[in-house]
């Protein structure tokens, strides 16, 4: 395993790098600054958090990446990330 960016709607969010036998999220930006250094079992599984994190954000009102927020969610987290909005390289 090796150090990943990880882009949300094609801006790089934040990266990971190997933590055990998980991964560890570096915030690089903002929006998800609330899950830096939170410990993820995989990237799907980080990529569930930054997906339910936004989400959260949106119903809110803090809408910072809604372009890549299926319009059609609107209830509560499906868990599943959109495949269309993460890039991890």
């Amino acid at each position: 395993m090796e150090k990943q960016v990880v882009e949300y709607a094609g801006i790089p969010v934040g990266i990971t790098i190997p933590d055990g036998k998980g991964v560890k999220f570096i915030a690089v930006k903002f929006p998800v600054i609330e899950l830096d250094g939170e410990i993820y079992e995989n990237l799907a599984e980080l990529q569930v958090a930054i997906r339910n994190h936004l989400e959260m954000a949106d119903r809110n009102g803090q809408a910072i990446f809604a372009s890549a927020i299926a319009p059609s969610v609107t209830g509560p987290s499906l868990g599943v990330p959109d495949r269309k909005a993460f890039n991890a390289a």
